[in-house]
């Protein structure tokens, strides 16, 4: 069986060459087809200050040379494995503040987390956004001495527009970045609800207007139009999200040759919610990950 294809998008019927832009809102517009939306986000603003409470973290670390390149490290017990999660909102919304809860179950259980930020479009580009990540887990790559954690047992996790930037950190030539980097500075990367071929996004009015993406730009920046990486990549979405986001984590598990996505019970946006729900597959996935010793 042919896998499904995001590059080829719906169409018109009356003008076959054109993309259905109409079927591309109503697939990616995440917040158009959730309105309860400013409740989820409300929610996890409100769990992550109480959850700063709790933790014993390092706000707000500078990695970069802009503002927006910052970071939140919450050590775990010394000698043991750092997952990074780095945030969705389609490249341009939300902070890695929003998302101090999810580092409450990894911590309880030894682990360091630390949260990512990177710059929002349209401040800055898409290209930006992939440059200022990779900068951020070299950052946290050297500072392992600092914090406690296992430099050596780095596993990255990212949602949505996150997901699509931690499977963008496991194609990374990490020596060519920095001649002193090991090739898997990442040992395994687990992605949410991403999107890996950026090609629909180029038609899609709501985003468009700030990703200003054309087709050259974005065989750049699109995962699934790449070879795969050498460090395992799994991937896992909602049981209730659209076809087009489905269809994003298929075509690339397809084409690199994975494991099929982990599927779950949830939409777009509670999918984040299982990423600290321990007795969910998705915790458990993540966990697992971080527990394999040198991958």
């Amino acid at each position: 069986m042919k896998a499904p294809s995001t590059g080829d998008q719906r169409t018109d019927a009356r003008h076959d060459h054109l993309p259905d832009v109409a079927w591309l809102e109503s697939q990616y517009n995440v917040r158009a087809y959730l309105p309860d939306h400013p409740k989820v986000f409300a929610r996890w603003a409100e769990q992550s200050r109480y959850a700063r409470f709790d933790l014993d973290g390092h706000w707000n670390l500078y990695f970069g040379e802009s503002e927006a390149e910052t970071v939140d490290v919450v050590p775990g017990k010394p000698g043991k494995p750092l997952l990074i999660f780095i945030h969705g909102g389609y490249w341009r919304s939300l902070d890695k503040a929003d998302f101090t809860f999810l580092a409450k179950p990894y911590v309880a259980r030894g682990y360091s987390v630390a949260l990512l930020n990177y710059g929002l479009i349209p401040k800055v580009t898409i290209e930006d956004c992939v440059r200022q990540t990779l900068r951020g887990i070299e950052w946290l790559y050297r500072q392992a001495g600092r914090f406690g954690y296992d430099p050596n047992q780095i596993v990255v996790c990212g949602h949505s527009a996150g997901g699509h930037l931690g499977v963008m950190s496991a194609l990374a030539f990490w020596p060519l970045w920095a001649s002193d980097l090991p090739q898997d500075v990442v040992k395994s990367v687990i992605a949410v609800s991403g999107i890996y071929d950026l090609s629909p996004l180029v038609h899609t009015p709501f985003i468009q207007k700030d990703l200003k993406l054309n087709q050259k730009r974005t065989r750049m920046v699109s995962p699934a139009l790449m070879p795969k990486p050498t460090i395992p990549v799994h991937l896992a979405f909602g049981n209730r999200e659209t076809d087009a986001f489905k269809e994003q984590s298929a075509y690339l598990a397809a084409h690199w040759g994975l494991n099929p996505p982990l599927q779950v019970a949830a939409d777009h946006l509670n999918v984040v919610d299982l990423i600290a729900e321990p007795n969910s597959e998705l915790f458990l996935l993540i966990q697992n990950q971080l527990l394999l010793p040198s991958h």
